[in-house]
């Protein structure tokens, strides 16, 4: 009934211009007020700091008269220059529900114009701070919130007063995301004294946020204390959405400098493994030229060896020396391989009768309790490549293949055509393929494994060369290579090298060694053990005329002067002016047209690179054997081997 009352007094006097409201009986705290009412107690409290309905004694002694008397009160208050009319209201029980309390100016008699001045000023103030273009508001030191000017209940209610007892209304606007901390710094603030600008999103009368920035200060009296705190809130939305434009931008900035970080990081680790990998690969191109020559030499001296030895075993241990020397050139052509070098000497390679070779150093390589099988498909074709390189190759990945499965697992190497697209044409290429099923590898890992040096192995079980050597062989063989991996599953290298339809190459014997007799053949080399290793070679052969020559220069001076030769080998980098093309130019010059053989330790090209690219001039790639040597002479000097034939010398020809 109290509750039912009360709201129908409330909404009757609402809307009347008289200042009107509700007190309640118990502790003589307004219930509600009218516009009017909330009006008079605001600008009070803003101009003396003071709560109209609490800080005054003789106010709420009049609240407990007109209760204890059942009468109607009067109070003219000087403070506020109103008169209240208190009046008790009782229901039909006689039972007392709450106190109205009317509201009427009053003005004491003055003999001069000052206070009439004074309210003018008040007023004009008030009136500034209602339609001040910034939310502004004004708080007890309790931090009650008692007034907002007419800015900010626009922008919250589209209403200009908002009637409020509590003084809470504005909570319920605030962001909840920031109330917790606008709570914080403001209640420190009001304990300290120390004020902190603070952000905060505060809704407005459409239900939008909009970002807001609070200043506040304490107004304080003469004796300074504080009397209450006033505030503003700029309405920053637009600043807050260009800031976090900018913020953004300023992450897409960072986020593509560390991109670019990470790509200058990328480039720098690539150019150091560039000049890593070139500086090795031209210590190793240098290594392998000289291990080639010195190889050259005693692979030479120990064929003469083998064949002049009579008891056996003797010749046994020389034919173990000639077999560890051709074990070493291997280990030379990886060293070429390594320094991304073309293959030195292509010939077509039957890929059953390699496999047949090399099967007992594959079986080596995979280790006795591997399970190791070879399966050569029939009809497979020849391949084109440098068959020295694509054994070591094979033994290169049956050794990771056995690492893989730790020495006990199964390996299969097969050997299979296949016709494969790349680059939108279907090509026959012969494909070695080597599978294990070993420990397998993540792709992480299979992203790394040609980088020169990176290994997955235990320290001493292996460089992180193997790979790369392989890799660099196939691509300079115009193939490519694919290779499959899981972990826990195995690993499957695959070899794609083209198919050939030249006929395999097959190695003379020594029984077919030609044997020369009057041939005059002049060997130009500025390493004396080179030169002499091939001169005694060549008397080997049963050659009797064998000149020799440390450069090229020296050389034409020799056959400017009368010198007659049949046969040139002649290495291809020595000291002096003449380069190959020059040494060829004056042969050409001086009308001398003598069949030249190149030997050299290096590797194919280097042989192109000084100009040997049309094929007139065939090469040796050293180590060479007697065999080798003995048929590039046949092919150069294809009369002069003919039975009964007569040697006749280039200068005969001029």
């Amino acid at each position: 009934m109290l509750n039912q009352f009360l709201s129908l007094m409330t909404e009757t006097m609402l809307g009347s211009a008289v200042p009107f409201g509700l007190i309640d009986r118990h502790n003589f705290t307004l219930i509600s007020a009218n516009k009017a009412l909330e009006k008079i107690i605001q600008e009070h409290q803003v101009i003396s700091g003071n709560n109209l309905m609490q800080d005054y004694p003789e106010l709420i002694d009049t609240f407990k008269t007109s209760i204890s008397s059942r009468a109607s009160q009067m109070l003219k208050h000087g403070a506020s220059r109103q008169q209240y009319e208190v009046i008790p209201v009782a229901s039909s029980d006689g039972d007392i529900l709450a106190i109205q309390c009317i509201a009427s100016p009053y003005t004491e008699p003055v003999s001069t114009d000052e206070p009439s001045t004074q309210t003018e000023l008040e007023n004009q103030f008030q009136t500034v701070l209602e339609n001040f273009p910034l939310n502004a508001w004004m708080c007890s030191p309790k931090g009650e919130m008692f007034w907002i000017n007419k800015t900010s209940n626009l922008f919250s209610h589209d209403q200009a007063v908002i009637h409020d007892p509590s003084h809470t209304h504005w909570i319920s606007k605030i962001h909840p995301d920031d109330l917790p901390r606008c709570n914080q710094i403001f209640a420190k603030a009001l304990i300290d004294g120390v004020v902190v600008p603070f952000r905060y999103r505060l809704r407005d009368s459409m239900g939008k946020f909009h970002w807001h920035l609070s200043f506040y200060c304490p107004i304080r009296d003469g004796a300074g204390k504080v009397l209450y705190w006033a505030g503003t809130g700029v309405n920053i939305q637009q600043f807050v959405e260009v800031e976090e434009r900018l913020g953004e931008r300023i992450r897409q900035l960072q986020s593509k400098n560390e991109s670019d970080k990470k790509l200058l990081w990328e480039a720098n680790e690539l150019l150091a493994r560039s000049q890593k990998m070139e500086l090795v690969s031209n210590l190793a191109g240098g290594v392998a030229h000289d291990l080639n020559n010195l190889l050259f030499i005693m692979s030479l001296n120990a064929e003469q060896l083998f064949k002049a030895l009579q008891d056996q075993p003797l010749k046994d241990t020389a034919n173990n020396v000639r077999a560890n020397i051709k074990k070493a050139a291997r280990l030379s052509s990886q060293l070429m391989g390594f320094s991304g070098r073309k293959p030195q000497s292509l010939s077509a390679v039957e890929p059953t009768r390699l496999i047949e070779e090399i099967k007992e150093l594959l079986d080596k390589a995979v280790g006795a309790e591997t399970n190791f099988s070879v399966h050569v498909e029939d009809g497979t074709s020849n391949v084109l490549v440098d068959k020295m390189y694509l054994e070591n190759s094979l033994i290169n990945l049956a050794i990771n293949a056995r690492d893989a499965v730790s020495g006990r697992g199964t390996i299969r190497l097969s050997v299979r055509n296949q016709s494969v697209h790349r680059n939108n044409v279907l090509r026959d290429y012969v494909v070695f393929e080597m599978q294990d099923d070993g420990m397998g590898m993540t792709p992480e890992v299979i992203a790394r494994i040609y980088e020169p040096f990176f290994t997955t192995k235990q320290p001493n079980k292996g460089t992180g060369l193997g790979l790369p050597m392989v890799k660099n062989f196939v691509e300079s063989s115009d193939g490519f290579m694919q290779v499959n991996s899981a972990p826990d599953v195995g690993t499957t290298f695959s070899l794609f090298l083209p198919k050939s339809h030249i006929d395999a190459d097959i190695a003379p014997t020594e029984d077919e060694l030609i044997q020369g007799g009057k041939e005059s053949i002049l060997i130009i080399d500025d390493d004396v053990g080179v030169r002499d290793a091939l001169a005694h070679a060549l008397y080997a052969l049963g050659y009797k005329t064998v000149n020799t020559a440390f450069n090229s220069d020296y050389a034409l001076q020799f056959l400017g002067a009368g010198v007659k030769v049949d046969l040139i080998i002649s290495d291809i980098k020595m000291p002096g002016k003449l380069t190959v093309l020059d040494f060829v130019k004056s042969l050409e010059s001086l009308n001398l047209q003598i069949p030249v053989i190149f030997a050299t330790g290096y590797s194919a090209d280097i042989v192109i690179n000084e100009g040997l690219v049309d094929h007139k001039y065939p090469v040796l790639f050293k180590p060479f054997s007697l065999a080798e040597l003995s048929n590039k002479i046949r092919d150069a000097l294809p009369d002069l081997m003919k039975v009964g034939s007569t040697p006749s010398s280039s200068t005969d020809k001029t």
